[in-house]
């Protein structure tokens, strides 16, 4: 979408280890003091939309989250909604959910949100757990675990922007996109590839599939090397990231479901600095290019009543009622 109490050893390509230690914990204890509530209000008085990615979507402040159980504890998870209970007309600002961003930033280090469950597959639901430098420059954004929600979709797809060049030449995964460049103007808006630069996840790594296997870990590693991203179902979460000590390489592992190695036209140390990590769930917007397009992906939404991605989110508050994300944690390892 166009952006956490040990010593650690991180086992580099030569064998050789280096330490790192936990230097932010997200959890039942503070998470919501660390985000900020992103409303459609903050939106309008900063770019002049409800939404910056023109969705249907009204994001809420933290009073009205609390107020409406859109955002709280449950026991010692953390509870992140939509609302799947009111009618909304196409003419208003559209589903009521939640958009968090974090209060500090990170330029490097081992990332590992630990999630139990996340917004389930519905039509023109457009959940997102990702990060992005909100500074001028450089422009960049990682797309951890995101998708359009789909009835069909069960893989997550990570994707990598820029504003400017960066293409690599061989994605570690199942290919889908080499160049992370937006091809946009000097103020990164307008570009012709919104897409990015992507590479797709095994099943079961996303929406419905994720949850019936009661969720399980992303771990991002981002360094001077590159940036790589493993999903751990539930069941096949390491021992190490259990025991707080995570090891992230290939040989404790396994291959990472997607690899982005630094080098050529994209030295990602330059690039991706000053991360924010964003958690939102959207309707509609950029990522539904089209309702009616004829592809097997919306097959079911586009027979759906309704006749736009709008009113059927609008007029179908029972399809969401799976829109919600619930984490255990999210912790910050760093050298």
């Amino acid at each position: 979408m166009l952006i956490t109490s040990s010593i650690v050893l991180l086992a580099t390509a030569a064998g050789v280890s280096a330490q790192y230690r936990l230097t932010r914990t997200y959890d039942r204890n503070n998470f919501f003091d660390q985000f900020h509530f992103r409303d459609a209000a903050y939106f309008q008085r900063l770019i002049g939309v409800n939404d910056p990615t023109n969705g249907f979507v009204e994001y809420v402040s933290a009073s009205e989250a609390t107020r409406a159980g859109l955002a709280e504890y449950r026991g010692n998870q953390i509870y992140v909604g939509a609302d799947s209970k009111a009618t909304v007309p196409t003419s208003g600002i559209g589903r009521k959910s939640v958009r968090l961003e974090s209060k500090q930033t990170f330029d490097t280090g081992l990332l590992i949100a630990d999630i139990q469950h996340m917004p389930g597959n519905a039509c023109g639901v457009w959940p997102a757990f990702w990060s992005f430098n909100f500074a001028e420059s450089p422009y960049s954004e990682i797309d951890i675990l995101e998708g359009n929600g789909w009835t069909r979709q069960s893989a997550n797809t990570v994707s990598l922007h820029t504003c400017g060049t960066c293409s690599f030449p061989s994605l570690q995964g199942p290919e889908l996109r080499k160049d992370c460049d937006l091809h946009a103007g000097a103020n990164c808006e307008g570009g012709d590839n919104p897409a990015g630069c992507g590479v797709d996840g095994a099943a079961n790594s996303f929406g419905s599939g994720f949850n019936s296997n009661n969720g399980g870990a992303y771990a991002t590693l981002l360094d001077s090397s590159g940036i790589k991203i493993w999903f751990f179902p539930r069941s096949r979460i390491p021992s190490d990231i259990v025991s707080g000590r995570p090891i992230p390489s290939v040989t404790q592992w396994g291959a990472p479901q997607a690899s982005f190695q630094s080098g050529g036209s994209c030295n990602v140390a330059q690039r991706f600095s000053n991360q924010t990590i964003i958690i939102n769930t959207a309707f509609c917007g950029d990522i539904i290019y089209d309702w009616t397009e004829q592809t097997e992906g919306n097959s079911q939404c586009r027979s759906a009543p309704g006749g736009s991605c709008e009113a059927y989110v609008g007029r179908n508050p029972q399809a969401y009622a799976e829109a919600y994300w619930l984490f255990n944690s999210i912790k910050l390892y760093q050298q």
